[in-house]
């Protein structure tokens, strides 16, 4: 990765609450995962993904700035 296509890297507002781009990224209780947390992203008042790790949830935020996924 060059410095031209670098991305920005997560800031953690807060336990369980980390910022990226303009997307907020926060660990939830969610009974139907292994972890028993799931990670929802946000943006202004939409709920854009959910993903069981906060790698995942940093990967797909990293996709959506980077143009999506190949067709």
């Amino acid at each position: 990765m060059t410095a031209a296509t670098a991305l920005p890297s997560l800031v953690q507002v807060d336990l369980g609450w980390w910022k990226v781009a303009g997307y907020d990224v926060v660990q939830v209780v969610s009974p139907r995962t292994a972890l028993g947390t799931a990670w929802v992203v946000w943006r202004g008042d939409h709920v854009l993904h959910t993903s069981d790790t906060l790698p995942a949830a940093g990967e797909w935020v990293s996709t959506q700035l980077t143009g999506g996924a190949p067709r």
